[in-house]
């Protein structure tokens, strides 16, 4: 059986791109995934940024 035919598809909002199989496509919803046609990779995985809004500090009377 011969390997199906990957589509890479973006993401409207997050702009996450990923590969995808033809029939996966079929079931996405067409207004937030769109089929990108250019030369384009998917993102790999990253880590989470950390958090690097200081914390309150209490008042000085």
């Amino acid at each position: 059986m011969a390997a199906a035919k990957t589509i890479l598809v973006r993401h409207t909002h997050t702009g996450e791109i990923k590969e995808v199989t033809a029939e996966q496509r079929e079931n996405q919803d067409k207004n937030y995934w769109v089929r990108i046609t250019g030369d384009a990779k998917p993102a790999a995985p990253t880590a989470p940024e950390p958090k690097t809004t200081p914390k309150a500090t209490t008042p000085k009377e």
